[in-house]
């Protein structure tokens, strides 16, 4: 069996990456909109408000990630061992440092 942290590790990277694609392509087939308190897969006119497809974009990454993560739980231990721990925080890390770097111009003027 492998350490109990890479399974982790990798459900954290797949979930940072997939959410951040689904935020980017605005793949939303899901969306809630607060004003009315539901959920559809339609867009509604602009008299219901605006519409949020933050709940989609969490819910496509953690099944994302749990895919990843349990297909990771089958990596032989020695494989899982070489992987060094640090080095599978890069994805995660990274995409965060690219997600501010893109959406940097919301913090300046």
């Amino acid at each position: 069996m492998m350490s109990k942290m890479f399974p982790l590790a990798v459900f954290t990277g797949v979930f940072a990456f997939v959410y951040y694609a689904c935020f980017v392509f605005g793949y939303t087939p899901v969306r809630y909109y607060p004003l009315l308190g539901e959920f559809t897969t339609q867009d509604l006119p602009r008299t219901a408000g605006p519409a949020m497809g933050w709940f989609t974009w969490i819910v496509v990454g953690a099944v994302a990630g749990l895919v990843a993560g349990l297909a990771a739980m089958v990596v032989p231990k020695n494989i899982g061992e070489r992987l060094a721990m640090g080095l599978s925080w890069v994805v995660p890390i990274g995409v965060c440092v690219w997600i501010l770097i893109v959406e940097w111009h919301w913090f300046v003027e």
